[in-house]
């Protein structure tokens, strides 16, 4: 499949918070020159959820089409790429719709349906006969983006099916850099990665939760601090991948007979470290589920 990378048409089948962050930054790419979007169809589920993405995308409004899923199939048939952005427990009713399989069959798919395979999207798309070993393989790309690609600070794993060219390989990237730093895995390691990325901020923001109701229940007001615990928090971050090993950071701050070294035992003693682990761990089970429950 060649894709004229000057005049790309890009579809985005449901449209949800992720999609359209993903559409806002191809739209506005912080690096015009290796592709360009000419333009951008978007399906919803709703008139208000088309209401919502209309206006989200107000400033790019005529490169942009938005409808709702029954035009799914048309919108795949006059896209160069399809970003498959939906929930995926309703892949099965999308990809019975008649005519959207055929659609797909010779365009450059991504996937951010979480669990979701590539031998899986190749199923969904040539049937339950499909053989990997046969000539019928889709050009696919499964990623995990996180949260903040509505802010361009995301996260994005991606791993290509086995007939993805290396061309396809390379647009990806790109379209996963629009919105943070975009990193190809083996598909092997992707469950347990993905819930890395997915799940990781929502289990850091728990803590952080934690942490304000403290300053709550001492008397002070959790708006006059949030801030502050969220951007120490962050700050702190920054310095594992400059070079700090969590474990030594940890030890440089907890000082003999200090408050950190006492509330780091709490913790130990309520068993917060092997709860973190037990928890990504069922995270990426569920993960590995998902692609087999249809």
């Amino acid at each position: 499949m060649g894709i004229n990378a000057t005049q790309l048409t890009v579809a985005v089948i449901g449209c949800g918070t992720l999609g359209t962050a993903i559409a806002a930054g191809i739209l506005d790419p912080k690096d015009s020159e290796a592709f360009q979007i000419n333009r951008l169809i978007c399906t919803v589920g709703t008139e208000p959820s088309k209401t919502r993405l209309e206006a989200a995308l107000s400033d790019h409004k005529s490169r942009i089409t938005v409808s709702t899923a029954d035009e799914n199939v048309r919108a795949v048939q006059e896209a160069d790429i399809v970003l498959l952005a939906f929930k995926p427990f309703k892949r099965a009713d999308v990809f019975a719709v008649p005519g959207f399989k055929e659609a797909l069959r010779d365009k450059f798919v991504l996937s951010i349906m979480a669990g979701i395979t590539t031998a899986e999207l190749s199923r969904l798309t040539f049937g339950e006969d499909y053989d990997s070993n046969s000539q019928s393989s889709l050009q696919a790309v499964r990623a995990m983006p996180n949260m903040a690609a509505r802010i361009r600070e995301a996260v994005t794993l991606y791993t290509p099916s086995p007939a993805t060219t290396k061309e396809n390989v390379e647009l990806a990237s790109w379209v996963f850099g629009q919105v943070g730093e975009a990193h190809q895995i083996p598909e092997k390691s992707f469950d347990i990665c993905a819930v890395l990325v997915g799940c990781a901020g929502s289990l850091l923001l728990l803590a952080i939760d934690g942490l304000l109701d403290a300053a709550v229940a001492e008397g002070v007001r959790r708006p006059e601090v949030q801030n502050l615990v969220v951007n120490s928090a962050i700050g702190m971050m920054k310095l594992v991948p400059a070079g700090d090993h969590p474990s030594v950071l940890r030890e440089k701050i907890a000082s003999p007979g200090g408050c950190s070294i006492r509330a780091l035992l709490e913790l130990e003693k309520l068993g917060v470290r092997s709860a973190f682990t037990t928890a990504i761990l069922a995270a990426a089970e569920k993960s590995k589920q998902m692609s087999s429950t249809r």
